[in-house]
């Protein structure tokens, strides 16, 4: 019995050890965002439902974020400072943002929030300030936004990565059945600290590979793979070093578009 244990627990041991999620930064006063994806052209609008953390807590000072923008391989080109109305929400629209920028680097990449002010009692817990909210997409002329919340601890204001890295390759299995009337984009972001590279896998029925996508990843790089022209129903299987290889995806089906986590 004592072998068994000892055989069961050294096969764990390379997928626990040194592999959190998220890594803990560096600084005492850092603060946390994710990345969220822009989208940028005539046919997309992006906005973020923004709102002050540090008033949740009662501070009813006057606050600030810092908002940084990434190309599409993970290369800052523009930072932007909003003013926060305390509890009141606002809805910033990402395109009039990129608008007042020459020379825009693409139509899609990644952004982060970061807050200016850390309230005492989130420094007395030796916690954070993390802004994982809500990014919102419209397509064409659609009436309707179509929203998605953050996914993780992606970056620290000093731009350091945060997301995990695995010893051995991890298998990350898309919690959704792809459907053969519509076609799909997906979008998955390394925010590890090294390059990774990514193997995504389509599989149909009875386990068959119907195709695969092969990508290098460099650390912040936003990667987006079309996914079109299914014969049957499929599964997207994603293969890396990253411990949570989370993708966001976009739908399109009939005109319409939807954006969710898988």
């Amino acid at each position: 019995m004592k072998l068994n244990k000892f055989i069961k627990r050294a096969k764990e041991v390379p997928w626990v050890l040194g592999q959190r999620l998220t890594r803990k930064p560096i600084k005492s006063l850092s603060v946390i965002s994710d990345l969220f994806i822009w989208r940028w052209s005539e046919d997309w609008d992006t906005y973020f439902e923004l709102i002050d953390i540090a008033a949740l807590f009662g501070d009813d000072k006057k606050h600030t974020v810092d908002i940084i923008f990434f190309d599409q391989n993970g290369n800052e080109f523009h930072r932007q400072f909003i003013d926060l109305n305390g509890l009141y929400r606002q809805k910033i629209n990402i395109y009039d943002l990129l608008l007042n920028i020459n020379n825009v680097p693409g139509d899609y990449g990644t952004f982060a929030v970061f807050h200016q002010h850390t309230p005492n009692e989130v420094t007395e817990m030796d916690s954070y300030i993390a802004e994982r909210g809500y990014v919102s997409y419209r397509y064409k002329d659609l009436p309707l936004l179509t929203y998605v919340h953050g996914n993780m601890d992606a970056i620290d204001n000093t731009l350091t990565p945060l997301s995990g890295t695995s010893l051995l390759n991890r298998f990350y299995r898309l919690q959704y059945l792809m459907e053969m009337e519509k076609t799909y984009e997906i979008a998955l972001i390394n925010s590890s600290p090294s390059t990774k590279k990514v193997k995504f896998i389509i599989m149909g029925n009875d386990n068959k590979i119907l195709f695969k996508k092969n990508a290098i990843l460099g650390s912040k790089q936003v990667y987006l793979f079309p996914i079109m022209d299914l014969l049957e129903p499929s599964r997207l299987i994603i293969e890396s070093k990253m411990v949570m290889a989370r993708p966001v995806i976009f739908c399109f089906s009939a005109g319409a578009v939807d954006v969710f986590h898988g």
